[in-house]
């Protein structure tokens, strides 16, 4: 099904605020995105109306609509709603991810123990957002898999915000492997423990730079 102008609006404009090629607290001006997106003003306010209810875009009265800055606080509100739903979904994934989906986390587990030195950061971070996407898909749960979603945008874009200054480590894209060994022991436990550990892990990494 194509999409709409507005879904298109949403998906592009959301790109360019996770990634920060729109820095937080910029002004965002509907005219520039009109004419960058080829898109008209319903569309593009459409969009901009959904990505302020996931806290992306902030309008101020009077004053305009801003991308959303990033603090500390944000940093730790993440934290700790994540690590209560990122663990449940990736329990719900363990008991219910399909055949298909098994062969693609082996898929990209594979690709991971592939990288070595020669790598990138955006590489990295894009692996990073397949295996996760994979996940919500696996727990089979809409809603629990939308706000997640959200969250993890919320989470990606601090990442890009430093990625300039992270080291691969900084990722912890191991525990991906430890998932995979999780699911194919029917252990949701395990995986509860290691995602865990893999947000905090973020938090961690990102202090050191806020």
């Amino acid at each position: 099904m194509a999409l709409t102008d507005a879904q298109r609006a949403y998906s592009l404009i959301r790109e360019r605020v996770i990634t920060t090629k729109m820095k937080p607290g910029a002004v965002i001006e509907e005219a520039a995105l009109m004419a960058e997106l080829g898109l008209g003003r319903t569309p593009i306010r459409e969009a901009l109306k959904l990505l302020e209810s996931e806290r992306l875009v902030v309008v101020s009265p009077r004053r305009g609509m801003f991308v959303a800055d990033v603090t500390l606080t944000d940093l730790r509100e993440i934290e700790e709603i994540r690590l209560e739903l990122d663990t449940l979904c990736v329990r719900l994934a363990v008991e219910r991810i399909t055949p298909v989906q098994l062969v693609e986390l082996h898929r990209l587990v594979t690709e991971l123990r592939q990288i070595d030195g020669d790598y990138s950061q955006e590489e990295l971070l894009n692996l990073d957002r397949r295996f996760h996407a994979l996940l919500r898909e696996a727990c089979h749960n809409r809603l629990l898999e939308d706000e997640c979603r959200m969250l993890f945008n919320l989470s990606l874009r601090i990442w890009h915000l430093f990625i300039n200054r992270l080291e691969a480590e900084d990722l912890g894209e191991e525990a991906f492997v430890e998932i995979l060994a999780a699911v194919e022991a029917k252990d949701p436990m395990r995986a509860d423990k290691v995602m865990r550990a893999h947000i905090l892990k973020f938090g961690e990494s990102i202090k050191r730079y806020l």
